[in-house]
């Protein structure tokens, strides 16, 4: 039987980037037993598009309903009105539309539509909208009326889907122009949509709807169709591809079932289905099914989409604490165990590689080894050495530090690598540039690297919660790296532009641009939204609904055509243009305000908390006081003296001045570390990865920080002396005593507490004191990892221990940890959390909340408690912006921007000396408030832009754990290995080598005893052994049994299959295949085929689906190059127009006036002008005196105008180079991969032979036209 309509990946729209007949009607068609289509006016075109892969509903015996409009002339009306027969006069008017074309494509389309009616499977009925009076209206006015182009699908299992949209009636027009159309399924949350469109087809087709007509097709019109019948039944659209025959070997295995052996057989087929699970179809939850954790819906519906859109690239943009490292590590965890990623390499910060390694092992089953520079360290400790002579070469899937891998001599190094398949980068936003002001595209070593090794790699994933940190172009720099084509990733002033416009009111956005870089996007990939759609139709009806469409998708004069529409049609309008743009198809978001939707539907059954934020404002001693005021005009006289010596040198006091904020225990540890480098006795000056990971990943700081004069530091020897000598004589510490105060109040009400800090040198000052008064009940992790209190000293532990003993909040009731070190710790069963210290930015404090600020919260409000010395910069700054910024309340958000310049103001201010920082608070608190108030914080906010509806819940899958663990305890090759362990519940001893390991397939098991227990489940190399130590199946001579087809290219995949007649029913899933064991298995000649057409269809679909993303992904590229030249061309004629009005010596007759023949003239430059010109369509591009970029230069000097020509004319040459290379470069020379092959083994049951298991021979299927 054919497979289902479900079992295919329908894209949500398609739009004119995708190839809708071969992507969408035939693989419907070919699943659907029946088909309703509601078509345009009645013409031969009409018929012929409408008829676009219904061959493949031939073959399955489908059925069709066919609803088409006719469009009556005043004459006809008239004449009806007088008496004729409507039936007749409509005969008459299709008769003369139904000429034999000379379109051989319309022919055979129509020949398809001919052979159905002969055959009395397809019926066809003209429906007409009916006026006042009741007679049918008019064409002229018909037209508004009637537009439906919708069809409804229905497979045998009862399935539907449905697409609605419009659509230009003729073949041509359904490939190549604008007009698409949205999706609804009936297994998704589509569905409403879907019962929408068919209540309404099922309304025309009765004649119940009202105000409207529904009569049979005229006899006449009937029989002439019929003479377009073909000979034979047609089995193939005529825009397909004649197929390439495809020889399928058969290799086949008795079993002898009801004895012995024949259970050891039938455990032999069930192990063979687990090895080959990864690789069915409905695989592609299965890593996420076996996977040590259980993700929340919207972290399924993002790595759902990851995986089923691959190798598209992302970013995941989530807020802190909801879970960006499970979606991307479920998505990596099934892309590899499909087969389709085999290079996977992952870039963090340094700081946070160990608990990325960590992660995911524990979470995903994935031993990844991290690259520290010189070798390869596993996740249990074992070191390797590279194997090759780049070391990027020496393993498939490796984790690097981003620090590491963008220094120069290692940047070479990753990009002269083995191409990948994907690379994850986490913290992405520090991929940025090192300047927005100057106009200077200035990438830092970070950015450098990504941007050149986007095209070494099929996929990208970016993961960051602050893609905008200072400016919307970082937005855009990061989505260059994704594929952003077109006008779009051409230029960001298109880019900013756009949203730019949007922000103003909407008589003052400029619509023509706006609806412009909409249709780009509809023309590079991106989709219509089919929630849009179903929003607007429900609240402004049909008829404005295609009027918006129309303006945003076809009208030239959008600007004119937006005023029309009514003031409701024109929210929808606005709506439109920010549905559809590359934030959209390139990025996902989650918030907390859609976990809260998700709970309100009922799809989340966890607590969502909310937060209770207080600062506490610490009062100094005076003695503190007094030290600290010294230290601070210290640090800032040398910041001054040492920035006056050279730019950058005073870098490190900026470091001595934020661990003063921390404590006077960690800037103690940091002034001895200086006086000991000053001294000579120290090689560096004893700065950690606390101190730089910012400054190095953001602005390249360790790598072009310059060293001060020798003078410099003998003179400060004497104040830090000075310095330590006073802090070490301090008789107490006021914010250590109001924490222990703050401790006594929290455990009358809570069990545990979690307290952060930013240094490592804080913390173990701290845990010395919490110790004194609260023994082993305190525990820390850090970058040293888990310690905790033991027999009179600070032991390491593992992660498992701390996180077990602190979740029971007995043992363990206050965890003290450095933010960066405490990912992955859970942190849902703590209620409290304290922040010893306060970053100077403010989004380092939301990570640190986002980490008890978890979906599954046990308390429903989590206090946060903020730590400030009373009356520093820093508590002056945070104090007084709280009246427009309610501090940690909520996620930032929008504020992210402002709150990057609190950052920057209070770094600025700290290092002024005492005088000039009092002058300068007022202003800089000042133009803070202006900017909220005014509303400048943001050009975006990106969820506006993005989709935020909750997904489908997730589908099945082949194996759960609990098939795993059935079928490998119970295998005769296999059971005898486990014994139950004597101590812990759902444990197994395994026998394995020499020795024992406890294995488990419960998750929650795994999560308390991560370090103790291994999950037995997909990507845990002990299954892999555990598998190949049964043997395979063997293969029988007769025709009972269960059919495996199989293929490894273009991408690994096997299909289980039984008889089901004379027809095959697919085993999705292992019961599936258990139940078939039991059943008749005896195949018929047809049955078999029928088998072997399925597999080869799945196949060619996973082959289109990679050339189709490969394709898109260069035309992409080809559309933003072309955009960037035709931008180039026009600001090198405005440059050329500026020159000729002030003509030199020698009378260079330079073009002068504002027309597209001053483009076309540069061609007179010759190279490179004159290539690209060649290379690029320039019709319609006209300078205009009012373009921004002519009012800048207008008025330039002679000389700067120059420059700026020379500069274009450098840019130029790169991109005739680029241009020239990709026009060189086909699809089919980038491609490595050999055709693909697939063989079927039958994997009988029942029988009086077997024979032993050979070697398969491939055999070739046809390549797939890229």
């Amino acid at each position: 039987m054919p497979s289902l309509l479900r079992d295919y990946p329908f894209q949500i729209s398609y739009g004119p980037a995708d190839d809708r007949l071969h992507g969408f009607y035939i693989p419907a068609l070919e699943r659907s037993v029946r088909y309703d289509r509601a078509a345009g006016y009645f013409s031969s075109a009409a018929l012929a598009v409408a008829a676009a892969g219904v061959a493949r509903l031939i073959q399955n015996g489908g059925r069709m309903r066919l609803l088409v409009g006719a469009s009556l002339d005043p004459d006809d009306i008239a004449a009806i009105q007088r008496g004729y027969d409507l039936a007749e006069r409509i005969g008459q008017k299709f008769l003369a539309l139904l000429q034999d074309p000379e379109d051989l494509l319309m022919r055979r389309r129509l020949e398809v539509l001919a052979w159905m009616v002969a055959a009395g499977t397809l019926e066809i009925r003209v429906v007409l909208p009916l006026g006042p009076d009741g007679a049918p209206l008019p064409g002229d006015t018909a037209r508004d009326y009637y537009h439906a182009k919708e069809g409804i699908f229905t497979d045998a299992a009862g399935n539907q889907i449905a697409f609605s949209g419009s659509v230009n009636e003729s073949e041509f027009g359904w490939r190549h122009n604008y007009e698409q159309f949205s999706v609804y399924k009936s297994w998704d949350g589509s569905a409403p949509y879907l019962a929408q469109v068919v209540q309404r087809f099922e309304r025309l087709w009765d004649g119940t709807e009202r105000d409207w007509i529904a009569l049979p097709v005229p006899r006449a019109v009937r029989e002439r169709l019929i003479d377009f019948r073909p000979e034979e039944t047609p089995t193939r659209d005529p825009l397909e591809p004649d197929p390439v025959p495809v020889g399928i070997e058969e290799e086949r295995v008795v079993y002898v079932v009801g004895s012995r052996a024949d259970d050891d057989q039938r455990s032999r087929i069930l192990v063979q289905y687990l090895r080959d699970a990864p690789f069915l179809p409905g695989a592609e939850r299965l890593g996420s099914a076996t996977a040590a954790v259980q993700p929340w819906p919207h972290q399924s519906r993002v790595s759902d989409a990851i995986v089923a859109r691959f190798p598209e690239r992302f970013l995941i943009a989530d807020e802190v604490g909801l879970g960006k490292t499970i979606e991307a590590g479920l998505a990596i965890r099934q892309l590899l165990l499909s087969g389709r990623v085999r290079r996977c390499l992952i870039l963090t910060p340094r700081s946070v590689m160990r608990q990325w390694q960590e992660e995911l092992y524990e979470k995903f089953l994935l031993d990844v080894p991290r690259y520290d520079g010189g070798r390869f360290v596993t996740v249990f400790g074992e070191e390797r050495e590279p194997t090759t002579p780049n070391p990027f070469d020496s393993e498939p899937i490796l984790l690097a530090s981003s620090q590491l891998v963008k220094r120069r001599e290692r940047q070479s190094q990753v990009l002269a690598a083995l191409p990948w398949d994907l690379v994850v980068v986490d913290e992405a936003h520090h991929a940025r540039r090192k300047d927005f002001l100057s106009g200077r595209y200035r990438p830092n070593r970070l950015l450098e690297l990504l941007r050149a090794l986007r095209h070494r790699t099929q996929g990208m994933l970016l993961l960051t919660a602050t893609p905008m940190q200072v400016d919307p172009v970082e937005v855009w720099d990061l989505l260059m790296l994704l594929g952003l084509g077109g006008r779009w990733g051409a230029d960001e002033r298109n880019f900013l532009r756009f949203f730019r416009e949007l922000r103003k009111p909407f008589d003052e956005v400029d619509w023509d641009f706006v609806f412009e870089m909409v249709r780009d996007e509809l023309g590079s990939g991106g989709q219509e939204d089919p929630l849009l759609t179903a929003t607007a139709l429900r609240r402004i009806g049909p008829v404005d609904w295609q009027r918006v469409r129309d303006v945003a998708t076809t009208s030239s004069r959008a600007a004119i055509e937006i005023k029309r529409l009514s003031d409701e049609a024109r929210a929808v309008a606005h709506q439109y243009a920010q549905r559809h743009t590359p934030l959209r198809r390139l990025m996902f978001r989650n918030t907390r305000a859609l976990l809260r939707e998700y709970a309100r539907r009922g799809l989340i059954q966890a607590v969502i908390p909310r937060r209770d934020p207080q600062p506490i404002w610490i009062e100094m001693t005076p003695e503190e006081r007094e030290l600290y005021d010294r230290i601070e005009e210290y640090i800032a006289e040398f910041y001054a003296r040492y920035e006056r010596e050279r730019r950058g040198l005073g870098f490190i006091m900026t470091v001595y001045r934020r661990r003063l904020t921390s404590s006077f225990a960690a800037i103690e540890r940091s002034l001895a570390r200086r006086l000991d480098f000053l001294r000579g006795q120290a090689s560096d000056p004893g700065l950690t990865d606390d101190d730089l990971e910012e400054a190095e990943l953001d602005w390249d700081m360790t790598e072009e920080l310059p060293e001060a004069l020798a003078e410099g530091y003998r003179e400060e020897i004497r104040y830090v002396e000075d310095f330590l000598h006073d802090i070490r004589r301090l008789s107490s510490d006021s914010k250590r005593e109001r924490l222990m105060t703050m401790l006594g109040e929290i455990f009358r009400e809570r069990e545990t507490v979690v307290i952060f800090t930013q240094y490592t040198d804080t913390m173990d000052d701290l845990r010395e004191a919490l110790r004194e008064v609260y023994g082993n009940q305190v525990a820390c992790y850090s970058g040293r990892g888990g310690e905790e209190w033991r027999d009179g000293e600070w032991v390491p532990t593992t992660k498992e221990e701390i996180k077990n003993a602190f979740r029971e909040g007995e043992r363990i009731k206050i965890l003290l940890c450095t933010e960066a070190a405490s990912e992955g710790l859970n942190l849902q069963t703590c209620g409290v959390l304290i922040n010893y210290d306060m970053p100077w930015n403010p989004m380092r404090v939301e990570q640190r909340i986002g980490r008890v600020d978890r979906i599954g919260q046990q308390y429903p409000v989590v206090w946060v408690r903020n730590f400030f010395y009373a009356d520093t910069i820093e508590a002056r700054v945070y104090e007084r912006l709280s009246d427009r910024i309610d501090w940690f309340t909520e996620v930032v958000g929008d504020l992210q921007p402002i709150l990057t310049r609190v950052s920057r103001s209070i770094e600025t201010l700290a290092m002024l000396g005492a005088s000039e920082r009092e002058q300068r608070l007022e202003a800089e608190i000042a133009a803070l408030k202006a900017d909220i108030d005014q509303q400048q914080v943001a050009l975006m906010s990106l969820d506006d832009y993005l989709d935020q509806e909750p997904g489908a819940p997730p589908g099945g899958t082949p194996v759960e754990l609990v098939d795993l663990e059935r079928v490998l305890t119970q295998a005769p090759a296999l059971r005898g290995r486990f014994k139950p362990h004597p101590d812990l519940p759902k444990v197994w001893l395994l026998a394995h080598g020499d020795g024992q390991v406890a294995v488990t397939f419960d998750r929650e098991v795994f999560d308390a005893h991560p370090d103790t227990v291994r999950l037995l489940s997909y990507g845990d190399r002990l299954l892999d052994d555990l598998l190949s130590q049964v043997e395979p199946p063997a293969r029988s001579d007769g025709d009972v049994g269960v059919l495996c087809c199989s293929a490894d290219k273009p991408v690994p995949l096997r299909t289980y299959y039984q008889p089901d007649g004379e027809r095959a029913r697919a085993l999705d899933r292992l019961v599936d295949l258990e139940r078939a064991l039991d059943g008749d298995l005896t195949w018929s000649p047809a049955a078999r085929a029928a088998a072997e057409a399925d597999f080869r269809r799945q196949l060619e679909d996973l082959a289109q689906r990679e050339a189709m993303v490969a394709e898109q992904r260069r035309e992409a590229e080809r559309l933003s190059l072309e955009e960037r030249a035709r931008q180039l061309l026009l600001r090198a004629a405005l440059i050329e127009i500026a020159r000729g009005r002030t003509p030199d010596l020698f009378g260079d007759n330079r073009p002068w006036a504002f027309s597209e023949d001053a483009v076309r003239a540069l061609a007179q430059r010759g190279f490179p002008f004159a290539p690209l010109l060649r290379l690029v369509d320039v019709t319609g591009l006209t300078p205009s005196p009012t373009d921004p970029y002519y009012q800048e230069i207008a008025n330039a000097s002679p000389e700067s105008l120059t420059r700026r020509f020379a500069q274009l004319k450098d840019d130029a040459t790169t991109l005739v180079k680029a241009l020239a290379e990709l026009r060189q470069s086909t699809p089919e020379n980038d491609s490595k991969e050999p055709s693909s092959s697939a063989t079927a083994t039958l994997l009988a049951v029942t029988g009086e032979q077997q024979s032993p298991l050979a070697a398969t021979t491939p055999i070739h299927t046809h390549t797939v036209d890229h």
